[in-house]
């Protein structure tokens, strides 16, 4: 990726007020497809060391650390059941990743956020080894589960054989034979998703608890998993008329919104979780795609 690209990204997001920021490796830059007009005769050779510069997610985090300081709450992608690279993953275990990992939060990475996953126990032994790393840099750092909610059998298949996600065979067994009715499927998704997350929340936590949705931009069977699983607290009723309009919203620790003064408002940068509740640290997160 060019260094002016993520400039532009990173200015974009600090003006926008956007803190947190998920650095990503993403797909191989594709030149053609993103080439810009360049100025001054731009060389193919610069466009080569830009790409050069940003190989891992590593090299963007120290990018964003140099260039901004504290500015910006930076996450990192984490792996429960170990980093498959394209499309024929050899030897597949996140303990592997451990170094890498140690690096990006030595770097200055402040939260994790992990691929989706169905094998709930392979996440808690991931996060329960994390935890006890030797190393301690795992110690409070904050780890998100992604979650999947299940739409429909054949993106199930598709999206869990391009993750290299395991499929437990209980999950398999329950949603075979009703694989060809879809709005069945979400049901069984629902729940499924749901004793997921009740079995992460019965794990002992020193921290806050939080969970992030790949939605795939489909909301609905995501509302019925918050729902199920309480994981948004109701929200007490406010008379129209004691609300200023000179107040700002700003994200508080249960997950939402609710009105401050401008001087109210907290300085600190690490995202916003609670305990057993929705993370919203994605909601408001610009993912800034390399290594």
């Amino acid at each position: 990726m060019r260094r002016r690209l993520v400039d532009e990204a990173l200015e974009e997001a600090k003006i926008l007020g956007i803190r947190n920021i998920l650095a990503l490796r993403g797909d191989p830059p594709r030149e053609d497809e993103y080439r810009l007009d360049t100025e001054n005769g731009q060389e193919e050779e610069e466009i080569m060391e830009n790409n050069e510069e940003f190989v891992w997610a590593i090299d963007l985090v120290r990018y964003i650390r140099r260039m901004y300081g504290d500015f910006f709450c930076v996450g990192v992608a984490a792996y429960p059941e170990g980093h498959a690279d394209e499309s024929h993953p050899v030897d597949q275990n996140f303990e592997q990743d451990i170094p890498f990992l140690i690096q990006k939060v030595e770097a200055g990475a402040e939260f994790l956020l992990t691929q989706f996953f169905f094998d709930v126990h392979a996440y808690i032994r991931f996060e329960r080894t994390l935890r006890e790393h030797e190393s301690g840099v795992f110690r409070n750092i904050p780890i998100i589960p992604g979650l999947l909610p299940i739409q429909n059998y054949q993106i199930l298949k598709r999206t869990t054989k391009l993750s290299h996600c395991r499929i437990p065979p209980g999950l398999l067994d329950a949603l075979d034979p009703i694989k060809a009715d879809d709005e069945h499927v979400k049901r069984k998704g629902v729940e499924a998703l749901c004793d997921i997350i009740r079995e992460i929340q019965a794990v002992k936590s020193d921290g806050p608890r939080g969970f992030h949705f790949y939605t795939l931009n489909l909301e609905k069977v995501v509302g019925s998993i918050l729902e199920n699983c309480n994981l948004i607290p109701p929200v007490p009723d406010v008379p129209e008329s004691v609300i200023d309009d000179s107040l700002t919203f700003n994200h508080i620790p249960n997950g939402i919104r609710h009105v401050r003064k401008p001087s109210d408002l907290p300085t600190g940068r690490r995202p916003s979780t609670s305990s057993n509740r929705l993370t919203t640290t994605h909601r408001s997160s610009s993912p800034i795609q390399n290594g």
